[in-house]
């Protein structure tokens, strides 16, 4: 269970402050200094779970009006409300809530006005935005933006990130197999540059692992910004299946998420459109990996079909249908990653393609040949099943283990 987060240790003198500047309208000009006081103290009576973190994303003026912008909002949902333009020049800060997953997922918007006084708050979805665009201090990789002890001026659980790199080396090992790994991210929008980065590591992974050394063919089809579209996607799958012959198909999806949707290349994209695809190609025999917030809700889709997708033979979700999905943590709530000089930009994804290295390594590819429970047809699905089943038991996925993050599998 998680522990409500009920006292962060600030003292009285704070919380007068906080009501003194919001009682009975302005008191005076206050500083940066003293707004953000006041926010953290604003924090504290919110009761938000002990992992969130506040930041500071810049000045807003009076005339501006800030909002915010969720890519994959669902259909019906309540609409969340604008400040309007503001009556005064401010500051403008943002609690995450679930620090750095992907969206939709909760936070809520904070503008202090230079008089002392909240011009707006509002509990959100998604990222925050001023007259539409997205704050200049939030175009940058989380890990940047976690580090500015400028920017984020309130992190109990001491998240953190190592700036360590490194490449899997993957070795080739599948025949006959394909791939189409697909980032639905845009430039404009939060976490680009992560899932940038693990695309092309996703992509790098199933060359290596599908594509001969001594053939000139390509059967990994690599989908991204700007063409990324959820046609796109279909045209690399029909591209593989008609032009390269290909019968089995990995499809990986990295994406801002919601239940059971996701925004691709601007564009959302729900599972039964997922459905209808992989059905009309009932000779192709796919793979679905999602890593996108509440990823969990498209395997629960699938599993619960009635008649179920014959030719789904495995799907992978990185985090519950009510989770998010996590850039890489190295450090948070006392505990360190055990493999965070290796992992990498996104948390799972990149423990699953260590591991993806490990297994098809001479030393260890025998352990995947050898697998006779559960009682796979293929190589491949008993690959898959290895790397997701140890980066979990070797408990190398970080958020995992603090409760934050509960990856899922299903299989016929």
């Amino acid at each position: 269970m998680k522990r409500r987060f009920m006292n962060i240790g600030i003292c009285v003198l704070v919380f007068g402050l906080v009501v003194a500047l919001n009682s009975c309208g302005a008191v005076g000009v206050v500083t940066l200094d003293d707004a953000k006081i006041q926010f953290i103290g604003w924090i504290g009576g919110l009761g938000v779970e002990e992992h969130a973190i506040g930041q500071y994303l810049g000045e807003v003026s009076a005339g501006d009006e800030v909002g915010s912008f969720d890519p994959t909002p669902l259909a019906g949902g309540r609409a969340e409300r604008g400040s309007g333009p503001l009556s005064e020049n401010g500051w403008l800060f943002y609690v995450d809530e679930w620090p750095g997953s992907f969206y939709s997922h909760p936070g809520r918007i904070c503008v202090i006005g230079k008089s002392g006084r909240i011009l707006y708050s509002v509990e959100t979805q998604g990222w925050p935005v001023v007259n539409g665009v997205k704050p200049a201090s939030m175009n940058r990789t989380f890990q940047a933006m976690l580090a500015d002890t400028s920017m984020t001026i309130y992190n109990p659980k001491n998240i953190a990130i190592w700036p360590e790199f490194r490449w899997p080396v993957i070795v080739f090992r599948m025949r006959q197999f394909g791939a189409v790994v697909v980032n639905g991210l845009t430039p404009t929008q939060s976490l680009y540059t992560e899932a940038s980065n693990i695309h092309a590591m996703m992509v790098d992974a199933m060359k290596k692992l599908f594509n001969s050394p001594t053939v000139a063919v390509d059967y990994v089809k690599r989908v991204e910004n700007p063409n990324n579209k959820p046609t796109d996607v279909a045209d690399a799958i029909r591209d593989l299946v008609e032009n390269k012959k290909v019968n089995y198909i990995v499809l990986y999806y990295i994406a801002h998420g919601n239940i059971e949707y996701m925004s691709v290349g601007g564009t959302g994209f729900n599972a039964s459109q997922l459905e209808t695809l992989m059905a009309s190609y009932p000779g192709v025999k796919f793979i679905l990996f999602v890593e996108t917030c509440h990823g969990g809700s498209w395997r629960d889709y699938f599993r619960d079909l009635s008649p179920r997708l014959l030719n789904l033979k495995m799907v992978i979700a990185s985090t519950s249908r009510d989770q998010g999905a996590y850039p890489d943590w190295d450090v948070a709530h006392g505990q360190t990653d055990v493999n965070g000089n290796d992992d990498q930009w996104i948390e799972f994804t990149s423990d699953f393609l260590l591991k993806m290295e490990y297994y098809t390594s001479e030393a260890h590819w025998g352990e995947v040949t050898g697998l006779t429970f559960p009682a796979f047809d293929n190589n491949i699905l008993r690959l898959f099943w290895l790397c997701y089943q140890r980066a979990q038991n070797d408990s190398w996925i970080l958020p995992q283990n603090t409760g934050h993050q509960s990856p899922q599998i299903f299989y016929p």
